[in-house]
């Protein structure tokens, strides 16, 4: 929108190469892991528990397990969003 066009016109212009939708796709689900893991945290160490009322649950039997698994889960998403950002702006230039 820096070169002078509107929000509709950018909004209607064809995409030059189809796979950067899928990757926007693959990167909508890295961001959804990351955001689960994250609210997962907060959810295990407590600030989220007391903000919304809501009593923990282990999951796994083991409290350390599952903060293990939501951790994990925020790094494997960031890591699927840094790289599927990376070829979308590779694919992009």
């Amino acid at each position: 929108m820096s070169k002078g066009k509107d929000w509709k016109s950018a909004l209607t212009t064809p995409v030059k190469d189809k796979r950067v939708i899928g990757l926007m796709a693959v990167r909508g689900f890295g961001m959804f892991l990351l955001v689960t893991g994250m609210i997962g945290i907060a959810i295990i160490l407590g600030p989220l528990n007391h903000l919304l009322g809501i009593e923990y649950h282990k999951l796994f039997g083991n409290t350390l397990l599952d903060l293990l698994i939501c951790f994990l889960l925020t790094v494997i998403g960031g890591a699927i969003e840094y790289v599927a950002e990376a070829f979308i702006k590779h694919l992009s230039s």
